[in-house]
């Protein structure tokens, strides 16, 4: 199920009125962005420590956070981050306030010898802007520019006065009665519609906790019960957002967020739970999963389109290579086809463009030959004998060639197996690294605030007891097999196909074959292979393994191996619940 978030007025507020005193008098001590809509703030504060803060106008996740979580950031920043680090880093945050009844935060920030600046983050789905302006209220520049051309009354753009968006017409919850609820209650619109368009701090949660068991009906054709219901429910959620009762709730599906919500919801009330003392928390707990899982896509995205486009070089270069060394394969040909022209010199004039004589090793057979009409007989025939020499030489350059390229496939397609089957951040970012090593990717990675903890190899305990590891890309298999595994421990490996290395730890011990079996059914399922009903999989002792000089991470040669035939979906046994928790995207 996908997440579902909105970062409504009341979440603002709350948010705003929870984080003021932390925020207030921190010092900006540094400025970055990732993509084009998220700017972090590492703050200090004084009383309460280090904080990233969190300014997102992205369309769908638009927010301000408090976070102590880190993230990558491009090692290259963009110019809007630029800007602000030349304005703001090292500033003082004076102030800190939300526009009253808007989802519009101001800052006001010192740095000296600078005059003061301001920042306005406009928190509006996909129209949210972040602005920086001067004590005059000139805008020095905006994450998003808006000209003229899209927006006639409101320009955002470098040198333009700011001015604030409309005022909302909303009834503030607070002003809310009676009296303008039986008005409200008159008009020919859907309820639903009709509380979320005039009643601030309404969301859709809310509402439809409101309307439950009295439907999206039309307003003015609503019962004078109906209409009691909900006027005796709105007011009571107005006296709760008053009076600030909260319980501020994440919902989960199988331990992963899907939505949040100030106030218990029915809707949800058989899901899993995870409680906070504070909003600000639970805004960072949702956001922080919503904007990691996003990090993860976009990257895993990115990682399989590189490799995918090296796949289709390298297949086009093969299918080339084929063409040629079939050529090859057929240059007896042109050296025949010089013998017919020896054989045939005096009845071959110079000037003619072809000629057809007998095959002399197939009486039955015509040979057409094309010739230089510039060249005599005996040169026609040379430049054949040269062709066939020529191929006969190349084909075995071709051949190593072709099979270096199909080890190269062999690693790129082990390489896409290992993309798609990551499940966090951490393991796409090692790729990444492997990639770059290994001259994939040209430009610099992004770099992490701090250390990111590395994502570590599978580790399986057998029915035996014996610990089953299984690499989670080509850096682990190396890992597992030549710095974890020792030369007792059995290694596996699916054959012929893209897949984990798979180590049982024999500890001086004799392994049994109910072990054997169910690392083979891991190696198998752990693999390209894992739609099948049955995988080969190789398996030795790990000191029949070899890493040639110069090889690809995870490439292995090996001897004395033996093979078994596993089933893929044995191996679902050891995926417990804690194992299937690793299929979260995470850190």
């Amino acid at each position: 199920m996908n997440l579902k978030v909105s970062f409504d007025l009341l979440t603002l507020e709350v948010f705003y009125e929870e984080t003021k005193d932390i925020i207030i008098d921190s010092i900006i001590e540094k400025i970055y962005q990732i993509g084009s809509t998220d700017i972090f703030w590492e703050i200090y504060s004084p009383h309460n420590g280090r904080y990233n803060l969190v300014l997102s106008v992205h369309p769908q996740l638009y927010r301000i956070q408090l976070t102590r979580k880190n993230f990558p950031y491009p090692s290259k920043p963009p110019s809007f981050s630029m800007l602000l680090r030349k304005h703001l880093e090292g500033g003082r945050i004076l102030d800190y306030y939300l526009i009253p009844q808007e989802r519009i935060i101001e800052f006001k920030i010192k740095t000296f010898p600078e005059e003061n600046k301001k920042v306005i983050l406009e928190l509006m789905g996909k129209y949210s802007n972040l602005i920086l302006v001067n004590e005059n209220n000139i805008i020095i520049d905006a994450i998003k520019h808006v000209p003229s051309e899209i927006n006639r009354f409101r320009e955002v753009i470098p040198g333009a006065n700011y001015i604030y968006p409309p005022k909302s017409i909303k009834i503030p919850i607070s002003e809310l009665t009676e009296d303008k609820l039986e008005s409200l209650l008159n008009k020919d619109i859907p309820i639903r519609d009709l509380i979320l368009k005039e009643i601030s701090h309404m969301n859709p949660h809310i509402v439809n906790e409101i309307i439950e068991d009295i439907g999206n009906k039309m307003a003015n054709i609503l019962t004078l019960t109906e209409k009691n219901i909900l006027k005796e429910r709105l007011l009571n959620i107005k006296e709760k957002i008053i009076r600030r009762e909260f319980k501020p709730i994440a919902y989960l599906i199988n331990g992963e967020p899907i939505t949040f919500s100030l106030f218990p919801l029915k809707e949800y009330e058989d899901l899993e739970k995870k409680e906070f003392d504070k909003v600000y928390k639970l805004v960072d707990y949702i956001y922080s999963y919503a904007f990691e899982k996003a990090l993860f896509t976009q990257k895993k995205n990115r990682l399989l389109e590189i490799i995918k486009t090296n796949i289709e070089k390298v297949e086009e270069k093969i299918k080339e290579l084929d063409s040629q060394i079939k050529e090859g394969e057929d240059s007896e040909i042109f050296k025949i086809k010089g013998e017919i022209l020896i054989l045939n010199q005096s009845s071959i004039r110079k000037g003619l463009e072809k000629v057809t004589f007998l095959n002399p090793y197939n009486p039955n057979e015509y040979i057409e030959i094309e010739l230089d009409p510039s060249l005599s007989a005996i040169e026609n025939a040379q430049k054949y004998f040269k062709k066939y020499k020529k191929l006969k030489r190349g084909i075995s350059i071709l051949k190593d060639y072709k099979s270096k390229l199909e080890e190269e496939l062999f690693y790129l397609n082990s390489i896409e197996f290992s993309i798609e089957n990551a499940n966090s951040l951490s393991e796409l970012m090692e790729i990444e690294e492997e990639l770059e090593k290994e001259g994939y990717i040209k430009e610099k990675k992004e770099k992490s605030q701090k250390k990111i903890k590395k994502s570590e190899p599978y580790k399986f305990i057998s029915s035996d007891g014996f610990e089953i590891y299984v690499g989670k890309n080509n850096k682990q298999n190396d890992h597992i097999t030549f710095n974890l595994a020792k030369p007792e421990d059995i290694w596996l490996h699916a054959r012929g196909i893209p897949g984990a290395h798979v180590i049982i730890k024999a500890q001086d011990k004799e392994v049994p074959d109910s072990t054997l079996y169910e690392a083979g059914a891991l190696a198998a399922y752990f693999s390209k292979g894992r739609n099948s009903t049955y995988v080969p999989v190789d398996y030795t002792f790990r000191r029949y393994l070899q890493k040639p000089k110069g090889a690809k991470p995870g490439f292995v040669i090996y001897k004395n191996e033996k093979t078994i035939f596993a089933k893929p979906e044995e191996a679902l046994i050891f995926l417990s619940q804690e194992f299937k928790d690793s299929f979260k995207v995470r850190w």
